[in-house]
């Protein structure tokens, strides 16, 4: 199976799965006031009412403060329209922050992104580049990608 073959019948669901909440959730470190774990709690509805806008802008300011996790999560806000509107330029520069650091999900995003050309022309040589740089994390998805036969 190609490439283009998985992402068709992936979809822009798996961009969106890539996004690292669940893990954090994970360790139960969200009951912090953290600007990250505000975020989390208000993406998740989490002790308080869900809102995709509070948490856009919790996740804006740990990400400004280099926070990977919440670079990550805005990246994935932007690419969504969620709690912000849709913007894969902007999304593309977040998931960018966040892979530079070593985050294996941004390092795939940012890999479908390039696969796609969402925000970006389309490279599936940079696209390759990022889904084996998640693969050395052992991002499953990212290994799966990079197994696949080139069309």
């Amino acid at each position: 199976m190609s490439i283009r073959k998985l992402m068709l019948i992936m979809g822009l669901s798996v961009l969106f799965a890539g996004c690292s909440t669940g893990g954090y959730l994970g360790n139960n470190s969200y009951s912090d006031n953290s600007p990250k774990s505000m975020g989390v709690r208000y993406l998740l509805g989490q002790g308080v009412e869900q809102s995709d806008q509070k948490a856009f802008g919790y996740f804006s300011q740990a990400a400004n403060n280099g926070d990977a996790f919440a670079q990550n999560e805005i990246a994935y806000m932007y690419a969504a329209g969620k709690g912000t509107p849709r913007d894969y330029t902007k999304s593309i520069y977040w998931y960018t922050k966040a892979a530079e650091q070593g985050l294996a999900s941004a390092q795939y995003n940012l890999g479908l992104m390039y696969l796609r050309g969402l925000g970006t022309t389309p490279n599936k040589e940079i696209a390759m580049q990022w889904f084996q740089k998640s693969a050395a994390h052992g991002f499953e998805p990212a290994r799966l990608a990079i197994q696949q036969p080139k069309s």
